[in-house]
């Protein structure tokens, strides 16, 4: 049987942020159950409202009975309030597409509503949650899918249906990050995404430099007329920031060279261009967890995750932003952390550049 790492992620998600107490992968009504007279009776009523709708005349092409035995739910959860959760996943690299936008449409909603009379013949009187992820969705479809959930939302959602579309950055927020942010502690190995991510974790601490104990001054771009501060010991519990000059920083150009890659130099440049809007703006999430690092390295020559993940017990989603903090990607913060041995340290590369920008941080706030 195929593996879907899409549906992996949402079947953790109704594990773990849902709460869903039984959840299944890939579920299908048998021919063998013995339905209610009553209740096929009322779902083809709607079934028939459906076809009459002047917006969804083209989705089914065969009659109700049909239409009910083709029915494939991608992830289906059951939690402990008798909510029931049907959610169908799509993930393509470069935005859903099953053809023409309006074929990618009717594919789409067909799924949803097909699931919708399916769950009043087999699961009657519950409350139904009818959930469409996508991780990427391209603008035109995007703009059609909305318009359609609205009109989904204004003519079939009641106090029993919810119909709930979720994509690109709310698909990234509330899937994918609540989902890692609740399995830090999960150890169970039949879940996929699960195991992945832990895999992931592992690896995720940078490569040694070749000569261990020097920095490479082409990836530790010293800011103009700043000497490089350091991060000094007065005994063996306490230290202390230093630096011997209080020109204003500027923002440095990463030095280049063919042996660097082309992703991590374009990696610096964006942290070197975003941290000094971080310290503008305390209070967002991710300068909370900076600011909350720099404070520990203040106070021990060592920070762990656990100390660091204790001392931000106010920050949500701390596993899943610190997580984006701590690897390069296209839509990340900002990679400032490295990860090893259980230990976090700032990424070389901005090392020295954080760490000036947090003393002038630190001046501008004992200023005020």
């Amino acid at each position: 049987m195929k593996i879907d790492i899409g549906e992996s992620l949402v079947y953790s998600y109704l594990r773990h942020v849902k709460h869903c107490s039984i959840v299944q992968i890939n579920w299908k009504p048998s021919g063998n159950w013995v339905t209610n007279p009553e209740h096929l009776e009322l779902s083809s009523l709607e079934f028939e409202r459906i076809q009459r709708h002047p917006a969804f005349v083209e989705i089914f092409k065969t009659g109700f009975e049909h239409t009910i035995r083709q029915t494939e739910i991608d992830v289906l959860g059951i939690d402990q309030e008798d909510t029931i959760y049907v959610a169908n996943v799509t993930f393509h690299e470069n935005g859903i597409n099953f053809g023409a936008k309006t074929d990618t449409r009717n594919r789409v909603i067909k799924g949803l509503l097909r699931a919708y009379l399916a769950m009043k013949i087999y699961f009657p009187g519950k409350k139904y949650v009818f959930m469409f992820c996508s991780p990427k969705v391209m603008p035109n479809t995007e703009e059609i899918l909305s318009g359609y959930f609205n009109i989904l939302k204004r003519d079939f959602e009641d106090e029993q249906a919810r119909f709930i579309y979720l994509s690109n950055e709310q698909f990234r927020d509330r899937v994918m990050m609540d989902t890692l942010d609740c399995i830090q502690d999960e150890f169970d190995t039949s879940e996929l995404f699960l195991r992945s991510f832990k895999l992931l974790t592992i690896y995720a601490e940078d490569q040694p430099s070749e000569a261990a104990g020097e920095v490479d001054s082409r990836q530790c771009p010293t800011p103009p007329s700043v000497e490089t501060p350091a991060i000094q010991a007065e005994n063996p519990e306490t230290a202390r920031i230093e630096t011997s000059t209080e020109t204003e920083t500027e923002i440095p150009a990463p030095a280049t060279n063919g042996s660097d890659s082309d992703r991590e130099k374009n990696e610096i440049l964006k942290v070197l261009s975003r941290i000094p809007k971080w310290f503008k703006h305390p209070d967002q999430t991710n300068s909370k967890i900076l600011i909350t690092y720099l404070n520990l390295l203040e106070k021990t020559e060592e920070v762990s995750l656990e100390q660091l993940s204790n001392a931000c017990a106010d920050v949500p989603r701390f596993q899943g932003n610190f997580a984006q903090m701590n690897n390069i990607a296209e839509k990340n913060h900002g990679k400032v952390f490295a990860y090893s041995g259980g230990l976090v340290t700032l990424w070389e590369p901005v090392k020295d550049y954080i760490i000036q920008q947090y003393i002038d941080f630190k001046k501008s706030y004992y200023k005020q």
